[in-house]
């Protein structure tokens, strides 16, 4: 495929969840790109002392970059990534932002077979899987669902800097859950570490991407040191259309990387202003919530996740954050600044909101949000392969029966609908 065709392209993605493209990397950037890459990498490296027994190391773009190696980043923000993805995710420039920038490295040893999915720390991400965490994210069903109604809100890269034959996927999967036949392949003996009946190769040389749904069922098949990996990973999200479930892992002074009053600064600071944008209105949904005000809660719904069709999904996520919420232990000033060359942006916005209300306030969010999060669970704990995480009792692809936005809304506004009752509807919650 060429970045020329983008109704071709976002036609591909929604039907198979990827799309090649051969020499997205420009012809004379290549070069400069491999000699910034290496540097970054060697300054992770440097300061990781796990980099040399980790089976899939991995480096941020963003922490590493300085003036002599800003082409690397600069990259993050070119037409054949941040300009291809906006048309991926069929929005304007202004409303999509890149949340994650990453590089893909080969690892220093032979690593051996990684354990099965589903251990209690979680799953490594070298067997098939899809990069969902029912835990974190809800069910399955529910992505789909809004994915259906509103089409994708992220799409994730790989961008090979040298030949990359490692990664495989399940073209359509990222339509539908998972097949009988593609559970029974999963569930036999190495079964997550093989090629899936019906699953194709993607295959990079220097200076191909893929852009894909990462809801599709993927695997990373070899990781070896005999073959250098040098593999850009990015991944791009929309604002004011459907809220996604991927949280923007950039640090958070990722636009001063630029100098002042460049064109890369000025789009980096955009990009931080929507997720803080986002997050404020997140914080007058909650209030509204503590209010009991249904006007304000539906008009900070519908800012962020503006179709009503869909909205169960947006509505799971906002009562993992109102929980997330309660979970983080207040800092104090020096402990913000020793960290804030590496904190992330989305780590970052969740403690200061969660500094914002009293321990009082923080209660009664979890007591209106908590009931939703319990009806996600199933009270036996497993592990569904396919996904990752660890074992759990979250359900992993179904939705429960009794879960509909309206009743999940009447349970948030302590109304009469409440999930497994009866009552009036709630305006604007279908």
């Amino acid at each position: 495929m060429t970045a020329q065709e983008p109704d071709k392209n976002r036609a591909q993605l929604l039907r198979d969840g990827y799309v090649i493209f051969r020499n997205i990397v420009p012809a004379g950037l290549l070069h400069r790109l491999r000699s910034d890459i290496d540097e970054i990498v060697a300054r992770q490296r440097a300061g990781d002392p796990t980099w040399d027994t980790t089976p899939q190391p991995r480096a941020s773009i963003v922490n590493h970059v300085d003036s002599d190696t800003i082409s690397a980043f600069e990259f993050v923000l070119h037409d054949h990534t941040y300009g291809v993805s906006a048309q991926m995710l069929n929005c304007p420039d202004e409303a999509v932002a890149a949340i994650q920038a990453q590089v893909l490295c080969n690892p220093e040893f032979e690593p051996g077979d990684p354990q099965r999915p589903g251990q209690a720390w979680g799953t490594d991400p070298r067997n098939w899987h899809r990069d969902v965490r029912p835990d974190m994210d809800g069910p399955l069903a529910a992505l789909l669902e809004d994915q259906r109604a509103n089409g994708p809100s992220y799409v994730q890269w790989n961008i090979a800097l040298y030949e990359d034959l490692i990664l495989y996927v399940i073209p359509g999967s990222h339509n539908r859950l998972t097949t009988q036949a593609e559970t029974n392949h999963l569930l036999e003996d190495r079964g997550t570490l093989t090629p899936v009946p019906q699953s194709s190769r993607v295959e990079l040389g220097p200076g191909d991407g893929v852009v894909y749904n990462n809801l599709m069922l993927h695997w990373g098949s070899k990781y070896s040191p005999q073959k250098k990996r040098r593999t850009i990973h990015l991944g791009y999200r929309s604002f004011g259309r459907n809220f996604p479930r991927q949280k923007c892992s950039l640090p958070t002074g990722f636009p001063n990387r630029f100098g002042d009053g460049t064109s890369h600064r000025r789009i980096a600071e955009r990009w931080l202003t929507l997720c803080q944008d986002e997050f404020a209105t997140i914080e007058e949904i909650f209030h509204a919530v503590l209010q009991e005000d249904d006007e304000k809660f539906f008009a900070g719904l519908t800012m962020i996740h503006p179709p009503v069709e869909g909205r169960l999904k947006c509505l799971i996520l906002l009562s993992k954050v109102a929980l997330a919420l309660q979970q983080r232990t207040h800092r104090t000033g020096g402990d913000r600044l020793a960290t804030e060359a590496e904190q992330q942006v989305c780590d970052s916005m969740l403690q200061e909101c969660a500094e914002r209300y009293t321990d009082r306030q923080l209660e009664q969010l979890v007591q209106r949000f908590g009931p939703v999060d319990e009806l996600l669970r199933s009270g036996r704990s497993r592990h569904v392969t396919g996904f990752l995480g660890p074992t759990t009792d979250y359900e992993f692809e179904e939705i429960p029966s009794e879960m509909t936005a309206e009743t999940v809304c009447a349970t948030i506004l302590n109304r009469q609908q409440r999930i497994g009752g009866f009552g009036t509807a709630v305006p604007g919650s279908s």
